[in-house]
């Protein structure tokens, strides 16, 4: 299983688009700032601060092998997390298996449980054949509100269905409540490595366990982020994708493309995208900086967005996603200029004559071009993205490895629910009817 990819940055270049672009000279001369982010970057990883970079380099998968095995008992399987402990899975499973993998009868099912809408916790367990039913708890800290008042829920119906309940669930945490229930109670324990960060978590036990019973190739996941990681240590700008697209995206934000849209043209890579909008921007937004991420999804935004890209502000940079080769194919009939051809050939000329139209425009466009869609080049996509990330935060000199802010929201809420107001927490006053419209 192998599969090529290409990242083509013609189009966010002063020669095809002009001043809009990055002229021949941006590069060079930020030469010095570039060496210098990409020495600090290594610093930090030579100092094991960067665990995301050791992950790929595990040898030893006979604990997921093992998990996998015991998981073929069950039908069902339940994921609890929030962002980063839940997005990676619900992206690689979605990319590989596809949309309706669960509408197939034969298939295990798999359902995400990634918010604290009641509702929606409601209907998956009502979806579910408890006794068949796989648990995966998943919080690094292991307090992480959402996923422990969802966890919770779930396992008083396990406990109250099901004499051993303990072996239905699977916890993924390093400390905090999840961890102590699971050492208490029994429960399966795996550990995420401290200087791993969750939304650069996927290839660690926060998805190779999950992804490990979902019949996904882990170990192709990672030999694919392998391959990535030796372009990614280049100090040539040229022969590094990762370097030179965090540079083009910065060079670019520099002169006021403030938001960056990735738009894959294939279904599978919609939960891709939204995994790089965490990444991108829990990452880089700081200190007043940062490029708001957007996702599209080619064709269909063509419909929605595409207008407002080619004669909005001219502050975006586009990233196209293209597949070249699909799984399956349908062939159109019976119509003019449509017949004869597949459906693909259709989805991907949209993607071309869109990428022509903005660049026509001048707005700023790269693509990154992958022959076909497996764990291979799944597991490049990944680690480009990671990387490209990092190389980004230290051009902007900040730290892309924290959240401040969130963990400030975080902090509100815990006090909330134990009964202090928000006045009290924050110095705001509740709401002024004067400003309030009744509809």
């Amino acid at each position: 299983m192998k599969g090529k990819c290409l990242f083509n940055y013609t189009n966010a270049m002063e020669k095809t688009i002009g001043n809009d672009g990055v002229l021949s000279t941006d590069i060079e001369h930020i030469k010095n700032e570039i060496e210098e982010s990409y020495n600090r970057l290594f610093k930090k990883y030579e100092n094991k601060e960067l665990g995301f970079m050791d992950l790929i380099y595990q040898k030893d998968l006979t604990t997921y092998n093992e998990l996998k095995k015991y998981s073929k008992d069950f039908e069902y399987i339940i994921i609890i997390g929030m962002g980063g402990s839940i997005l990676g899975a619900q992206m690689v499973y979605e990319a590989i298996k596809g949309i309706y993998y669960n509408e197939h009868t034969t298939n295990k099912k798999v359902y995400f449980l990634d918010n604290s809408d009641p509702e929606k916790t409601f209907e998956v367990l009502n979806l579910v054949d408890l006794e068949k039913t796989l648990v995966f708890a998943i919080s690094k800290s292991g307090n992480t509100a959402e996923t422990i008042a969802n966890f919770l829920i779930v396992r008083d119906r396990l406990k109250n269905n099901i004499k051993n309940y303990v072996k239905n669930i699977v916890i993924v945490a390093n400390d905090g409540m999840l961890r102590e229930m699971a050492e208490k109670e029994g429960y399966m324990l795996f550990d995420v490595p401290k200087n791993v960060g969750g939304r650069f978590s996927v290839l660690s036990a926060v998805g190779l366990a999950p992804l490990s019973c979902m019949g996904i190739n882990i170990e192709m996941l990672l030999n694919g982020a392998r391959d990535m990681d030796k372009l990614c240590k280049n100090k040539d700008i040229f022969k590094n994708p990762a370097l030179m697209n965090a540079v083009i995206h910065y060079i670019l934000y520099n002169k006021g493309k403030t938001v960056a849209v990735l738009m894959p043209y294939i279904e599978r890579l919609h939960k891709f995208g939204m995994w790089y909008r965490q990444l991108w921007g829990e990452s880089l937004g700081k200190d007043g900086k940062g490029q708001t991420p957007v996702v599209s999804v080619g064709a269909k935004d063509q419909h929605s967005q595409l207008q407002l890209y080619l004669e909005g502000p001219k502050d975006k940079i586009i990233t196209f996603l293209r597949v070249n080769k699909f799984k399956n194919d349908l062939i159109i009939k019976n119509s003019n200029y449509l017949s004869g051809h597949n459906l693909s050939e259709l989805l991907l000329s949209e993607q071309e004559g869109t990428e022509a139209s903005l660049t026509s425009r001048n707005v700023p466009n790269v693509s990154i071009v992958i022959d076909e869609l497996n764990e291979y080049t799944l597991g490049k996509l990944i680690y480009l993205y990671e990387m490209q990330t990092a190389f980004m935060g230290e051009l902007l000199k900040i730290n892309a490895f924290n959240q401040p802010a969130v963990e400030d929201g975080k902090r509100i809420t815990r006090e909330l629910l134990r009964g202090k107001s928000i006045e009290e927490l924050t110095g705001f006053k509740s709401y002024d009817k004067n400003y309030i419209i009744e509809m």
